[in-house]
C-alpha cells in the first residue's frame, strides 16, 4: 500500500468520525428542541384552559354588574318619591315659617299701635290653610311608603 492510499483511508476515517460526532450533536440538539416544544405545547394547553375560565368569570362578573346596576337604578327611582316628599315638606315648613313671621309681626304692630286686637289678614289665613292641607297630603304620601 502506498502512502497515498493510507492517507486517503485516514482522511476517510477522520471524516467518518467527524460525521458521527456531528450527527450525535445534531441528535442531542433535536432532543432538546423536542423537550422545549413539548413543554411549550403543555403551557399553551394550560393557557387555553385558563383563558376559558377567565372568560367565563368575566362574563359572570359583567352579568352580576348589570344586575346590580339595575337594582341600584330601581332603588334610586323609589327614592325619588321620598325626595319629592321631603322637598314638599321643606316648602311647607318655609311657608309656615313665613306665615308665622307675618302673624308675629302683625301681632306686634297691632300691640304697639294700641288697638289690642291683631289685624286679620285673609292672605295669612289662606297661607296657613294651604300649608296644613299640603302637610296632610305629604303625611299621607309618607305613610304609603
Amino acid at each position: 500500500m502506498t502512502v497515498m492510499d493510507m492517507l486517503i483511508q485516514i482522511s476517510i476515517a477522520v471524516i467518518a468520525f467527524a460525521f458521527v460526532i456531528l450527527l450525535y450533536s445534531l441528535v442531542q440538539t433535536l432532543k432538546i428542541l423536542r423537550a422545549g416544544l413539548d413543554e411549550m405545547r403543555l403551557t399553551i394547553s394550560q393557557l387555553r384552559t385558563d383563558v376559558t375560565q377567565i372568560a367565563f368569570d368575566v362574563k359572570e362578573a359583567v352579568h352580576n354588574t348589570n344586575a346590580m346596576t339595575l337594582d341600584v337604578r330601581t332603588k334610586l327611582n323609589s327614592l325619588d318619591v321620598l325626595f319629592t316628599s321631603v322637598n314638599d315638606i321643606g316648602h311647607t315648613i318655609h311657608t309656615f315659617t313665613g306665615a308665622a313671621k307675618e302673624s308675629a309681626a302683625s301681632l306686634v304692630s297691632s300691640i304697639k299701635s294700641g288697638s289690642g286686637k291683631p289685624a286679620r289678614d285673609n292672605g295669612i289665613i289662606n297661607t296657613i290653610y294651604d300649608g296644613v292641607v299640603s302637610s296632610i297630603r305629604i303625611w299621607n304620601k309618607i305613610k304609603k311608603i
